[in-house]
């Protein structure tokens, strides 16, 4: 138990109407979009505290969150600034301030930022779990 955080790409796969046989098919229908796994955290509830407040309104519920081009800036801007909120949760554990820690945050959202702008279909989301 404890909280789990998933940071994953979407990438959807746009339909070729005029040659249906071109469009890439699994047990019979038509795959629309793939789903890559870019980030994962174990119990940093500092992190998903702030992504809950600034980009869910506070409501936590392990809902999808998207996250925009500009929302992974913000937060890219917050790991560095340290300006992260101090969250507790049932089973979340503490966040740590080691440097290795907060630079492999901040690498993660620049691959990530990096992936998003790469493609015209892809989608930055953020859900956790507990």
């Amino acid at each position: 138990m404890g909280l789990d955080m998933y940071l994953y790409g979407r990438k959807y796969i746009p339909s070729d109407w005029k040659n249906p046989e071109n469009n890439i098919m699994e047990d019979g229908f038509r795959v629309v979009e793939k789903k890559l796994d870019i980030g994962y955290w174990r119990k940093h509830p500092n992190l998903h505290g702030y992504i809950v407040d600034t980009f869910a309104g506070g409501n936590d519920d392990c809902q999808e969150i998207e996250l925009s081009v500009e929302g992974v800036h913000q937060i890219i801007d917050a790991i560095t600034k340290r300006k992260l909120p101090d969250t507790e949760g049932f089973f979340f554990g503490t966040s740590s301030d080691d440097e290795d820690d907060i630079e492999g945050d901040i690498i993660i959202f620049k691959r990530a930022l990096e992936w998003a702008i790469s493609g015209e279909f892809n989608t930055l989301v953020y859900q956790a779990s507990w």
